[in-house]
């Protein structure tokens, strides 16, 4: 995986009251009926449900001893910190794992409050949820062999290119087969979650597993072995999703990702989970630089 990813996001371009998280739902109906708060919730039942990845490195994974680490999941600790703060009361922290199919249902049925992963806003997902103050950006890009011949966007042309379940990645990759971008179209095969991604890349039974960039920096094994290059396709804001009809809630964790933004909070996580020392190097360029400085809120 030695080639460089500077061009990751140059698609950014999206305004500052975008990346400072105005991308929360729209006017519209829902497809829940929450009329109770999630903080009033919390509130109510001592506890505080977080839908977590526990196999999704950095952004959330489960370690030997049975701990949930990652840069999503540590965020999501501070805004249950500020939480209990708020309710001047102990908040038990419970998490539940999820994936890129159950996520959202979790969330609608109130198994859990918030999700911390790697989920990008969207559209369609605003109509059924809201979202916080988006915390990262990324884009997809694709992981081959060393060895392989496929170093571009065009080489996928026929090919066997994995994806995860309920990621953006199948319907962006269809849509382009749509278009005839590529001739012959890319043969899409999904995963339930990376990990089995990863093992048929290993195996031969996929020529490319595309997914969010870092995600395939976190890929375990020999990275000597695998390299990634980005697919220029598009790129996303991630941001954590939560029912909607909970602003004070909300509120509350705007607040705490924007403070660990204005602090040095944010980017000492980032150097725990993506810096050169870190299990999965990612080097930050400008335009996640300027998604930290925008979401930077002054506190008068």
């Amino acid at each position: 995986m030695a080639q460089p990813v500077a061009s990751r996001r140059r698609l950014f371009a999206l305004s500052a009251g975008v990346a400072a998280g105005t991308l929360a739902a729209p006017a519209i109906a829902r497809a829940d009926d929450c009329a109770e708060d999630t903080l009033d919730r919390i509130k109510r039942t001592k506890k505080f449900n977080l839908g977590v990845r526990d196999a999704t490195l950095p952004y959330g994974w489960k370690d030997a001893n049975g701990n949930y680490l990652g840069f999503a999941t540590d965020i999501a600790r501070a805004i249950h910190a500020a939480v209990g703060k708020e309710l001047g009361t102990t908040i038990e922290l419970t998490m539940t794992p999820v994936t890129g199919q159950t996520r959202l249902p979790l969330l609608q049925n109130g198994t859990i409050d918030m999700e911390a992963g790697a989920t990008v806003v969207t559209q369609a997902r605003s109509k059924i949820v809201d979202f916080c103050v988006a915390h990262f950006l990324t884009s997809t890009e694709v992981m081959v062999p060393a060895d392989s011949p496929i170093k571009s966007l065009a080489d996928l042309a026929g090919k066997r290119v994995g994806v995860p379940q309920g990621g953006l990645e199948d319907p962006a990759y269809r849509e382009l087969n749509a278009k005839k971008v590529l001739n012959p179209p890319m043969r899409i095969i999904g995963f339930p979650d990376h990990p089995q991604g990863f093992t048929a890349l290993q195996t031969g039974s996929i020529d490319a597993y595309s997914t969010d960039g870092p995600i395939l920096y976190g890929a375990g094994g020999d990275k000597s072995k695998w390299r990634i290059f980005d697919s220029g396709i598009n790129t996303f804001l991630q941001a954590f999703p939560i029912r909607p009809e909970s602003s004070r809630f909300k509120h509350i964790a705007d607040v705490t990702i924007t403070t660990l933004c204005a602090d040095g909070g944010w980017m000492a996580l980032y150097e725990k989970y993506f810096g050169p020392a870190s299990p999965t190097p990612f080097p930050m360029d400008g335009t996640l630089k300027a998604l930290v400085t925008m979401n930077s809120w002054p506190v008068q």
